[in-house]
């Protein structure tokens, strides 16, 4: 068997590395243009704009000065087209809106190593921030000058303790500007911004904890607050002095709103949260309608943010969305992100695959949903729904209950069928475990139809991996029981029609495969029915206390970034029994005909066809248990490459032994399915692509993000044309990045959003390059050269046209006609006789032909011509002149020659 030798072309190429998709765009409140028509969305360090209407991006604002992440966005009240940003070190950038330019950015003066947490616009010329200072445990309130960025007044007296759940919206109140202030205790701060002497601290009702505030410049003494019991609470009076304020009471929710926001000119509340429904209230200044509530319900997420305009308003979801509604609760648009992971989908871990057909990645969505995004486009093409199942309803007791999640997924070589296993057990009742075989569809609104769905295909165990061959015709699923079994494609014959089915063939297992239910314990947190049985509101400390160490409200406002229910589910593993036969991953050879599963340690190899044992692979690197195992392909089919915890082997399937084996700590494992490339990640974030015919990796990229902030736990190869390289990976099951080969800016098409924009209107009717009729004058030389191009470009075009476009022979010129039939042209020599330029006689009279004239000049034919004419007559002029005149005219050679 021959093999390929790895070119140096793929070692030469440069790669680069960036991130694809899977951005937040839920961190901060979003803000309506003045025009309406756009929403501005912080996303990191740089602010996109979207259109209302369609959702899609037109344009992206930055930052000249690098930034790391902007918090807030706000356009003044009086100045409709200057957007003002403000970045968490305390750099404020202003943009002009109508072309996005910068029109100048103010450092603002705070001290070293604090962190702005919230900016507001009290005027064009004044904002009011928040800092967290790290040797302070209170919050740090105080305004600033946009136009010098100095410090105008620090409020010494209002000093909320800082927990991370900082809440300020700005008011109006006896004709002063106030700044509403909560933490998640049950203190509501307001403080006089132009009087730093007036303040006061409302306590809320019963002391539950305040989790959003809201107010409004145009609705005077008026203060709207919701708390962990669900209750909104609107405080209107003297809100300088407590005792003077009259509370009401609108009390929908049963679980803690998140959210809230008046209308734009104030006669409308919003409010939303954990049962993922917004509400509109009405308040009480509009006759005959008040307290009337309309609903949006069914909501993909929680609402976080709340954004309105006189015509529309925008939520801000955890499933890294944000939808768009008009005034009357009506969807518009949604703009989609890549991400938005449900958190118990997180902690079981995503998929990563590759379609093939759809140029588009799988990845883990929202509960119970697969996400198909498009790697050209850059967008979220569907959200797959995949359990087909209603959300559950949150509980005070279990405010995060236990969803059907996906746990595995695969899809074929050909993107014709994908597999799905979802996986629910509360520890209550018996586990719900399916398995389901979904069909591709050519010319239907969704892409994949489901097929077969097999109910407890592994008897209530959790599915560890799955495997599809190319053409998915066979398909493997391992489980928690310690089997694996093996399905097939089959045709069954119905009334008048075919359908296709898949079946189980058989079961396989190593040992007695009787394993215990296996799950992650994710699964089981809030599964005691004993412990967290429904009681009264003095059983739940969350509604009125601050945990410092696991602050249940705090959790649900991370909950879309939260990583404790991770770091819980690999602290308190459940105890496992018998784990030297716990399965691994699985794989089918690229013919069909074998399958490589993992049995704790040992890695087995089966017949597809006999479903029976053909032998066992050990060695002492590999324990104590497997994870991945990959089959090569092409010229590498013979090769099977596998990993564990702290190393890397490749199997010869010719000899059944190690061809070589490297020291690494995997966490994925990938191969192309085109090629004999695979690739590998590692706990450092370090990737290697490689062949299984040498250790010596094609390309190398070492630590290419810290591996604190989280490491790549998924990766699979793309469309790769040739020797480029072409590779997906995951990091904190949302993030997506990407190595592929540098582009070229030459094949690059002009990006609109990028382009410099004309500073006038007349500028605009310029074009960016200009051609002037007017010609340099050129040399001889250089005239003769365009001439050369000229005649080939002409030959060229005059080879290309159509016949009947063609003019007739008798039309085209000898030379011509000479470089068309591929005459080859001698070099002239350097005599001065030929290089003479051309003389007409001037005794010629009108009867002589004007082919007689002798070409002189560096396009004579100097070979045999198509055509001879009768030269005599003219011969015996020239050469009477020649005798009788001078052969070299002194005065037009110097002339020429510019002697």
């Amino acid at each position: 068997m021959g093999v390929m030798v790895n070119g140096d072309s793929v070692k030469r190429d440069e790669y680069d590395f960036h991130r694809k998709a899977g951005r937040s765009i839920i961190e901060h409140r979003p803000v309506f243009s003045p025009d309406g028509e756009s929403l501005a969305i912080i996303v990191e360090n740089i602010v996109r704009v979207y259109n209302v209407y369609t959702a899609e991006c037109v344009r992206t604002l930055e930052t000249e000065n690098d930034v790391n992440e902007l918090i807030g966005l706000q356009f003044p009240e009086n100045e409709d087209y200057n957007l003002y940003g403000c970045s968490d070190t305390g750099n404020v950038t202003v943009w002009t809106w109508e072309n996005g330019a910068v029109l100048k950015e103010i450092k603002l003066l705070i001290p070293e190593n604090a962190k702005v947490m919230t900016f507001d616009l009290v005027d064009s010329n004044e904002c009011c921030i928040t800092l967290n200072v790290p040797y302070l445990n209170h919050i740090v309130l105080s305004t600033h000058s946009l136009r010098t960025g100095e410090l105008i007044y620090e409020y010494l007296d209002t000093r909320p303790m800082y927990h991370d759940m900082v809440r300020v919206s700005i008011g109006m109140c006896n004709g002063d500007k106030y700044a509403a202030i909560v933490n998640g205790t049950k203190f509501l701060y307001i403080q006089n911004l132009h009087q730093p002497h007036i303040k006061t601290q409302i306590i809320n009702h019963n002391e539950y904890r305040i989790i959003s505030v809201a107010a409004h410049q145009r609705v005077q003494n008026t203060v709207v607050i919701t708390d962990t019991l669900g209750r909104t609470t609107v405080i209107r009076g003297n809100l300088y002095d407590y005792k003077q304020v009259a509370r009401e009471v609108l009390h929908w929710h049963f679980l803690p709103p998140l959210a809230s926001c008046f209308s734009a000119h104030g006669n409308y509340l919003y409010t939303g949260g954990m049962e993922k429904v917004l509400v509109k209230w009405t308040l009480g200044s509009l006759a005959n309608k008040a307290n009337e509530k309309a609903f949006m319900p069914r909501l993909p997420g929680i609402i976080r943010y709340i954004t309105t305009n006189n015509n529309h308003v925008a939520l801000t979801l955890t499933n890294n969305s944000i939808v768009i509604a008009n005034a009357q609760v009506r969807v518009v648009s949604t703009i989609l992100e890549c991400g938005g992971v449900s958190p118990a989908g997180r902690a079981v871990g995503g998929a990563l695959l590759y379609v093939t057909p759809l140029a588009a990645l799988l990845t883990a969505g929202r509960t119970g949903h697969l996400q198909l995004y498009s790697t050209t486009t850059d967008k979220v093409l569907y959200n797959l729904d995949i359990t087909e199942m209603n959300n559950l309803p949150s509980e005070r007791w279990n405010l995060l209950p236990l969803e059907t999640e996906v746990s595995c997924a695969a899809v074929s070589g050909n993107g014709e069928w994908l597999v799905t296993s979802e996986y629910r057990n509360d520890g209550i009742t018996y586990p719900e475990e399916r398995l389901k075989f979904w069909l591709a569809q050519q010319k239907s609104a969704k892409p994949f139809q489901l097929n077969t769905c097999v109910n407890l295909s592994h008897g209530g165990c959790n599915v560890v991996s799955l495997s599809l061959n190319y053409k998915g015709e066979i398909c493997v699923s391992a489980g928690s029981d310690q089997k694996f079994r093996i399905w097939k494609k089959e045709n069954t014959s119905q009334t008048n029609r075919k359908k296709v089915s898949w079946t189980c063939l058989t079961a396989c297992y190593y040992s007695s495969g009787i394993g215990q239910f296996v799950s992650n314990s994710v699964y089981n947190d809030f599964k005691d029915a004993i412990k967290n049985r429904p009681g009264r509101d003095e059983d739940l400390p969350y509604l009125r206390h601050v945990d410092e160490r696991n602050d249940v409200i705090k959790k649900l406002f991370n909950i879309h970034k939260d990583p404790t229910l991770v770091r819980d589910a690999e602290l308190n593993l459940p105890v496992k029994q018998d784990t030297n036969f716990d399965m691994g991953g699985v794989a089918i050879s690229q013919d069909g005909s074998l399958i490589a599963a993992w049995f704790g340690s040992k890695l087995t190899l089966w017949d597809v066809h006999l479903c029976n044992l053909r032998t066992t692979l050990s060695h002492p690197a590999l324990r104590p248990k497997g994870i991945h195992v990959q089959f090569g392909n092409r010229d590498a089919a013979h090769y099977l490459v596998c990993t564990t915890e702290k190393c890397l082997a490749v199997w010869s399937l010719l000899s059944l032994t190690v061809k070589w084996l490297v020291q690494i700590k995997p966490t994925c494992l990938t191969a192309h399915r085109f090629s004999n490339k695979l690739a590998v990640a590692t706990t450092t974030n370090d990737v290697y692509i490689f062949t299984p015919h040498s250790s010596e990796p094609i390309l190398t990229k070492k630590e290419l993000i810290d591996p604190s902030s989280g490491v790549f736990k998924q990766c699979t190869f793309g469309t790769c044309f040739d020797d480029e390289i072409r590779l997906y990976l995951m990091r904190n099951n949302s993030e997506i990045y990407c190595i592929e080969k540098e582009q070229s800016s030459d094949g690059r098409l002009e990006v609109i959003s990028q382009r410099k924009l004309p500073t006038s209107n007349f500028g605009a009717l310029l074009a960016e390059q200009q051609l002037s009729e007017v010609q340099t004058p050129r040399t001889a030389e250089a005239t003769s050269i365009d001439l050369n191009n000229l005649a080939s470009s002409t030959i060229v075009e005059f080879s290309l046209a159509a016949p009947h476009m063609v003019p007739p022979v008798s039309l085209l010129c000898t030379s011509f006609l000479q470089r068309l039939s591929g005459v080859e042209i001698k070099e002239q020599s350097d005599d001065t006789e030929e290089t003479k330029p051309m003389e007409v006689d001037d005794d010629s009279s009108d009867d002589d032909d004007s082919s007689e004239v002798k070409l002189n000049g560096p396009y004579a034919p100097k070979v045999t011509e198509l055509w001879t004419p009768n030269y005599e007559a003219v011969k015996e002029k020239k050469l009477n002149k020649i005798m009788h005149e001078p052969f070299l005219d002194l005065h037009s050679t110097g002339t020429l020659f510019g002697v």
